[in-house]
Formats: C-alpha cells, structure tokens, sequence
C-alpha cells in the first residue's frame, strides 16, 4: 500500500514538474493547483481568460519552454538587438521572399527553439503564441492552428520580435491572445513595435498597407495579384494577402484566397514540429520528458 502511494506521488510530481504546477499542491486532493510561475506572464489582448486561466498558461508555457531549451543546439548568433531588416536580408541572399521556414530557421539558429503545442494548459485555446525567457535564452511556443503558412509566419516573427527588442525579460513570458488587429496604432507600445518588426521581416516595410485599385475584388482576383506581385515585392504571396486583409479588414476574402494562392492545404504544425523533432537534441533531456513533450508536439522524437 506504501509503495503504491509513493508510486502514484511520484507520478503525480513528474507530472507537477511538466505543468509548472507546485508539487505540494496536487497532494490536496480537493484544492486547486499552484502555479509555481502564475505572475510571470504578461497578457496582450486579454478578453475572457480567468486569473486560473493565465497562471495555468504562464507556468505551463514556462516549464515547457525551460525543458525545450535543455534540448537545443547553442546559438549561432544572438538574436537580441538584431534588427529585423538584417534578418530580412540575411534570408534574402538565398531566398526570393521570406518564408516561414526560412524564420523558424533563424530561430532555431538564434539557439530558440519553436514549438506548436498540440496539448493546451486550458479549455480555452485562444493563446496564438508565446515568447518565453529562461535564464538568458529564449522559446517560442506557438498554439494557434492554420491550414496555410502566413497566419503562423506572422505571429512567429511577431513573438521574435518581443525577443529582439528586449521585451521578454529573464525568466518571464509574453502571452500573446489571437486577435486579428495590428497593433501597429495601439497604446501598447511593446505590441506595436512586435507587429513592425514583423512586418518589415516578412515585407520590408514595417507600416504596409494592400488596398485594392477599385471596389470590385473577390478571393480568385486578390490571389492572381498577391502571386503576380510577390516576386517584384519581394514578399510571400500570402503575407500579402493577409496585409491585404489587414488593410481593409476584409478577412472573408483574404483568408478566402489562401486556397487560390497555395496548391495544397495542410495543418502547418506538422511543418513546425518536423523542425523541432530535427533540432532537438533528446540525449540532452530529462529522462522522464520523452513521452510528454512527444504529447506536446504531436510526434514521436527520434531516438
């Protein structure tokens, strides 16, 4: 019976240490959990989430975050204090536009590894995205799903962004909530310089605006012009498309014309996480993490 009892503690603990929950915490059987890292993350487009809600989040996104950079290469550059502009160009020595591979890439190299969590710390999965500080290095944890490239490009180089500029202080985290306005015009100084950092990676310029030449435009139309575009613009056909929709807040026909300008639809954290599986060095992870964090993305890690 003792040994029973340790086992299933000891069960539980493991588990506590993955959550970011407060080991002595989940022996009340008939409390709530502690999050050992509930006030360590700040909240953009806060709507509906409870104190609950954030602290599960936060310290989830925490310890995640701390255990996926145990199992990463280090940095081949600093990514702090490098602009997106030198980002951009970096790419475009071999690249025609930037892609999101292409910033996952730079991620990576940059010593942050990025992840799309397949398990959520909540009922609610409104978070898009997550830029988390540990020590003095950096994870991006993506959690909004898309079928086409250009939403999550954009919410990773926005979460890169908080990183570059200095947001995401040593051992906190930025919660960024899915919302489809720039913050370009926000009071919100740190999410308005994110959004400008992201547009000028991916378009080069940090303010762009697509509008239509005349009011008689449809999905099959924005599609032909984002891809006749892109080449001369130097930018992906459907980070064009989603400016568009930015610009006019027209999201039925831009995110309409996805379908137009990619050949093919597919659940882009397969992408995310193929990197991840690749980068991640499993020899340098816990023993006990192998299982989890193959629940977290969705994949089984090499061996």
């Amino acid at each position: 019976m003792i040994h029973r009892r340790s086992a299933r503690l000891e069960a539980r603990f493991s588990v506590a240490r993955k959550l970011g929950i407060d080991a002595r915490s989940v022996v009340d059987e008939e409390g709530e959990p502690r999050f050992i890292w509930r006030d360590e993350g700040r909240f953009k487009h806060l709507t509906v989430e409870s104190e609950l809600e954030q602290a599960a989040i936060s310290s989830y996104g925490r310890s995640l975050a701390t255990l996926l950079i145990k199992g990463t290469h280090p940095p081949e550059y600093s990514l702090p204090h490098t602009t997106a502009s030198a980002l951009r160009h970096s790419i475009l020595r071999s690249q025609v536009y930037v892609r999101l591979q292409d910033v996952i890439a730079i991620a990576w190299a940059a010593g942050i590894p990025v992840a799309h969590l397949r398990v959520f710390p909540a009922e609610r999965k409104r978070m898009a995205a997550m830029a988390v500080g540990a020590g003095n290095s950096h994870a991006i944890l993506l959690a909004r799903d898309s079928m086409y490239p250009p939403h999550i490009a954009f919410y990773l180089c926005h979460e890169l962004g908080h990183i570059a500029l200095g947001h995401v202080h040593k051992d906190r985290a930025i919660v960024d909530m899915d919302s489809q306005q720039l913050s370009i015009e926000s009071q919100d100084e740190e999410e308005a310089a994110a959004d400008r950092f992201a547009l000028e990676l991916l378009t080069g310029d940090p303010d762009l605006r697509v509008l239509p030449s005349g009011r008689d435009y449809n999905a099959p139309g924005l599609a032909r012009a984002v891809l006749e575009a892109s080449r001369a613009l130097q930018t992906e056909p459907g980070t064009l498309a989603l400016c568009f929709g930015y610009s006019t807040q027209n999201w039925a026909v831009a995110n309409s014309s996805m379908r137009f300008i990619y050949s093919n639809a597919s659940p882009v954290w397969e992408s995310v996480n193929s990197v991840a599986v690749s980068q991640l060095l499993t020899d340098e992870l816990p023993s006990d993490a192998r299982t989890f964090l193959e629940a977290v993305l969705g994949m089984a890690l090499h061996t």
